[in-house]
């Protein structure tokens, strides 16, 4: 039985999120906690009722059966979520791809849960709807991709749907990498990019053999290269270096790159490697 937490408020964000938990609810055995997270438990507003009464009907509409749980959490949203969610098995939220300055000053949030958050975590768009298509992930040039490559193939597995794993590369650029860039041999770069890709097409092939693994080498930067494939596919899963909000927007962070491009939902799966940050409002 898959465990999720969702976290709901009145936004219609979070009406998506809450809908994309009960569809896959009706597909998947759940065990469902979804959270209003408050400043200020003590101090009770008609609005916070609402919004957790406004959920449950929802929910409980489109998922009659299912086990679920609504209550109210006191503190920062992307702390008290994260904390919430740990040792479970997926976290949800949602996001509105047409208000990212409405985002950024609110604190960029999906970014920020992602940097604190240990299981997976979803984020759905504004006016999701369930559609047919491929699982797609990817591949990055270090370990951070291991947990997703392991969600998607399972998430593959149970849904019988293909696998796409995606993997972009380029050549060094002179003017950043200096000399260095220009003893590369594009052949050999090129061959070594896609000898990892065969052999995490190999693992995963081996893994979960009822799956139809299909792989894409694509020169490109990695969200271009992922987005290109979004408008087919029923999610997007990446792994994360947890950079967080700030060396995130310095790095080029993949996830704030597609978060509000996809039009999909996005499942951010951690790596051990990476442990999440501290706690943080």
């Amino acid at each position: 039985m898959e465990n999720i937490v969702v976290g709901v408020d009145d936004s219609a964000a979070a009406r998506s999120a809450l809908a994309w938990v009960a569809h896959r609810s009706t597909a998947h055995a759940a065990d469902v906690d979804v959270v209003h997270v408050v400043s200020d438990a003590t101090a009770h507003r008609q609005s916070d009722e609402d919004v957790l009464a406004n959920a449950e009907r929802s929910f409980r509409s489109a998922a009659p059966e299912q086990n679920v749980r609504f209550h109210a959490a006191e503190g920062g949203v992307a702390r008290t979520l994260g904390e919430l969610s740990a040792g479970r098995d997926l976290l949800v939220i949602g996001v509105d791809p047409d208000h990212p300055l409405r985002a950024a000053l609110r604190g960029w949030l999906p970014v920020r849960v992602i940097a604190r958050t240990v299981p997976p975590v979803c984020i759905v768009p504004v006016g999701w709807a369930p559609r047919d298509g491929s699982v797609t992930v990817g591949l990055d040039d270090d370990s951070s991709s291991e947990e997703a490559l392991t969600f998607a193939a399972r998430e593959a597995d149970e849904t019988s749907r293909r696998l796409r794993i995606v993997h972009a590369w380029h050549l060094p650029e002179p003017e950043i990498d200096g000399s260095a860039a220009l003893l590369v041999r594009p052949d050999r770069l090129l061959q070594e990019h896609r000898d990892a890709l065969d052999a995490a097409t190999r693992s995963v092939q081996s893994r979960f053999p009822r799956v139809h693994v299909e792989s894409d080498l694509v020169r490109s930067h990695p969200a271009d290269a992922l987005l290109q494939h979004a408008p087919t596919a029923t999610m997007i899963v990446i792994g994360t270096h947890r950079e967080g909000v700030l060396a995130g927007g310095y790095l080029g962070s993949v996830a704030q790159d597609i978060l509000w491009r996809a039009g999909c939902p996005i499942v951010v799966a951690p790596s051990a490697g990476f442990p999440a940050k501290g706690a943080g409002r």
